[in-house]
C-alpha cells in the first residue's frame, strides 16, 4: 500500500488526460472517418454504376421536361442539406453531451 503523502511524478505520454480529452478526440476522429468513408464509397459506387449505364443512373434517351428538372433540383437541394445537416447535428450532440 502506498504512503498517502507520497506522490509520484510520471511524465508518460500514455497516461489519461484529465477530463478524458484523449478519448473524446478519438471518438470525434472515428465519427469523422466513418462519415468520410461512407461518402467516398457511396460516390464511388454511383460513378461506377453511371459509367456502366445501370439502374436509375443510366443516361437518359429522351430530354427531361422542365418540371422534371425542377424536381431534380429540389431533390438535390434536399439531399445536399441532409448530407450537411446530419453530420453537423451529430457533432453538436457530441459536443453538448461530452
Amino acid at each position: 500500500m502506498r504512503d498517502p503523502g507520497h506522490e509520484t511524478l510520471c511524465t508518460s505520454p500514455f497516461l489519461p488526460v484529465p477530463g478524458g480529452a484523449a478519448i473524446n478526440t478519438l471518438i470525434l476522429l472515428a465519427l469523422f472517418v466513418a462519415i468520410l468513408g461512407s461518402v467516398i464509397v457511396i460516390i464511388g459506387r454511383l460513378l461506377v454504376r453511371r459509367q456502366r449505364g445501370e439502374g436509375p443512373f443510366a443516361p437518359q434517351t429522351r430530354e427531361r421536361t422542365e418540371e422534371e428538372r425542377a424536381q431534380d433540383r429540389r431533390m438535390a437541394r434536399t439531399w445536399g442539406c441532409l448530407a450537411l445537416a446530419v453530420p453537423l447535428v451529430l457533432l453538436a450532440l457530441y459536443t453538448v453531451t461530452r
